[in-house]
């Protein structure tokens, strides 16, 4: 039976839990598995790496990511003064809540609220899960091909 090698383009199904307690997963509302390229960090599953090497269809794994590795650590540059008026009018702006501010004409981002101050608001644009450890739950759906296969994520 064949194994994981590093470099393989595989399918797999995933939780990832978080500190807080909330909990993401590749099968929530019908999610079929995801490609990952074995040896490279996938967006959706920092911290991966090589952990499925040695595992045969339908293996299992488990990791731990601490903070640094899953969304990096908060970063205080990422903690801004922006002026009010780069919020929608009606949006209500609450301390620790997440709102919509025009990033430019055509961009609109979500942005965490820390403050507001007369007609500035202090916002966070950290991630929203920076300084969280993840452990994620791995599933080998299947080996899909060798080493960096055309068409599938790698780096």
């Amino acid at each position: 039976m064949r194994t994981v090698e590093p470099g393989d383009c595989v399918q797999v199904h995933y939780t990832k839990r978080f500190a807080d307690g909330a909990v993401r997963s590749s099968r929530a509302g019908g999610g079929g598995p995801l490609d990952v390229t074995v040896g490279t960090d996938h967006p959706r599953l920092p911290g991966l790496g090589d952990a499925l090497v040695g595992l045969a269809e339908g293996g299992t794994a488990t990791v731990a990511v601490p903070a640094g590795r899953a969304h990096g650590p908060a970063d205080p540059g990422r903690v801004r003064r922006v002026a009010r008026t780069r919020f929608g009018g009606g949006q209500e702006l609450v301390p620790g809540r997440r709102a919509r501010m025009r990033v430019d004409p055509d961009r609109v981002r979500v942005v965490r609220v820390v403050e507001v101050r007369g007609r500035g608001v202090v916002v966070d644009l950290n991630h929203p899960r920076c300084g969280q450890a993840v452990v994620l739950e791995v599933e080998l759906v299947a080996i899909l091909a060798g080493p960096a296969a055309a068409g599938h994520w790698g780096p």
